[in-house]
């Protein structure tokens, strides 16, 4: 970032510090990069919630305001997520120098979780298929018209069904009589 490192951990601590207090800044895509790391590690120290935790995050945080907001108020937002605690969204380049710009922000709160919203689930097609089968094995079973007003077919549809058992049946016969009928061919 073309700084001194005096100069580079002052300004990633108020960077994360301003993160912390707005919950929401606008800064470029380097600096949020370079911030991001150093944020996620001190909302895990928050989580931790211990006076050690505190001390570490003390040492890059110097406004005990903004540290007690973290521990409190944002530790127990982020206690059940493992981790992914910011995110950056691209917003354009700036006017002025033309550098791509950011907003760097915490992850809002998981609302739909907590509401308990159910996901849709898609019905398999093998399910919608199933009952066809069976329709056509109880129209079989208790023949023609009578089994397709029972079950909601229209007696066009089980006219047709018998149809094909006719066919199926013809050309069994068919089949049995080709043998037959090469044996006389081969007899003369």
């Amino acid at each position: 970032m073309n700084r001194t490192q005096s100069h580079r951990k002052w300004l990633l601590s108020n960077l994360i510090t301003s993160l912390f207090l707005h919950e929401r800044i606008r800064t470029t895509v380097a600096k949020a990069k370079e911030a991001r790391p150093l944020a996620e590690k001190l909302i895990t120290f928050a989580k931790r919630g211990d006076l050690h935790a505190r001390r570490h995050v003390l040492r890059f945080i110097h406004d005990k305001e903004v540290v007690k907001k973290l521990f409190e108020k944002l530790s127990e937002r982020f206690r059940e997520r493992p981790g992914g605690y910011t995110r950056i969204v691209r917003i354009g380049n700036r006017l002025g120098d033309n550098a791509p710009m950011v907003f760097f922000e915490l992850m809002p709160e998981e609302a739909a979780k907590k509401t308990g919203a159910k996901k849709r689930r898609r019905r398999g097609k093998k399910k919608e298929a199933e009952p066809a089968v069976k329709d056509q094995e109880v129209m079989e079973a208790e023949g023609g018209e009578e089994a397709a007003v029972e079950t909601g077919k229209e007696p066009e549809k089980a006219e047709a069904s018998d149809r094909g058992e006719k066919k199926a049946k013809k050309s069994k016969k068919a089949a049995a009589e080709k043998p037959e009928k090469k044996g006389k061919k081969a007899e003369k």
